[in-house]
């Protein structure tokens, strides 16, 4: 799967490299923006990813002339947007055919999993990592509770990241976790998805910062609930950005 960026540097050569090409991806990078829409038919990517920072003036013709040759299933077309971005302007770029748009810190891991979950969404992706991880926003902070293997204390707090495979996790303030090394086995744990809660066995991976755990054996369909709920993740967050942008008119 070919990916063509259209940025003015190649800051984000590298980060994107080491996390897109585990999906199968090629990328090929372009600095003018003019270049990169003429050249769309010989290059034949599958995937373009434009910052609108960069080229604030091109973005709109450029995503304009895509869609007059190309559905969004047959070429994503993706926004990185600085910070100012507005929302009449992401308004806007929903209307001529975008298929979502990203900010443009591309380290921080929320980013970077928005970015996956928007070609997993138009894309079958081969993905050698066999996982999809999500960072859960702040409007759907999931909560995850164990009873403390040898204390029989409650421990608990908030999801970081997390996969069908297993978690990071941060112990609430004042909980007394420093003795549980990696490997240890954590038999009584529960995660609770919005009204949902699904118990659980994990494994501890580390402990520092924050606690990573490794999910071993989950409740009935505990498991299928938490991959439903994963799954599902894609279509939360473009419902709320819709929800969230003022009808506006193209210009």
């Amino acid at each position: 799967m070919k990916l063509l960026l259209v940025a003015a540097g190649d800051r984000f050569l590298n980060v994107l490299g080491f996390h897109l090409r585990p999906l199968g991806f090629t990328i090929e990078h372009l600095a003018d923006p003019v270049a990169a829409v003429s050249r769309l038919d010989e290059i034949e990517p599958e995937a373009v990813l434009f910052h609108a920072g960069d080229f604030p003036r091109h973005w709109k013709p450029a995503l304009k002339m895509a869609r007059e040759h190309h559905t969004r299933e047959e070429l994503i077309f993706v926004l990185i947007t600085p910070p100012d971005f507005e929302m009449e302007e992401a308004a806007k770029a929903a209307h001529l055919g975008a298929n979502g748009i990203v900010g443009t810190d591309l380290t921080n891991k929320k980013e970077l999993y928005r970015l996956e979950e928007l070609f997993r969404r138009y894309r079958s992706v081969e993905d050698k990592r066999t996982i999809t991880r999500v960072v859960p926003g702040e409007e759907e902070a999931l909560l995850f509770a164990f009873t403390h293997p040898a204390r029989r204390s409650l421990v608990a707090g908030r999801i970081r990241e997390i996969s069908i495979q297993g978690a990071s996790f941060k112990p609430a303030p004042g909980s007394v976790v420093n003795d549980l090394e990696a490997g240890c086995r954590v038999p009584v744990c529960s995660l609770k998805l919005a009204d949902d809660i699904v118990d659980l066995s994990a494994r501890v991976t580390r402990n520092r910062a924050e606690m990573g755990f490794q999910f071993l054996d989950f409740e009935a369909d505990g498991r299928s609930r938490l991959l439903a709920w994963i799954e599902a993740r894609s279509e939360r967050a473009l419902k709320s950005a819709a929800a969230a942008q003022p009808s506006a008119q193209p210009s």
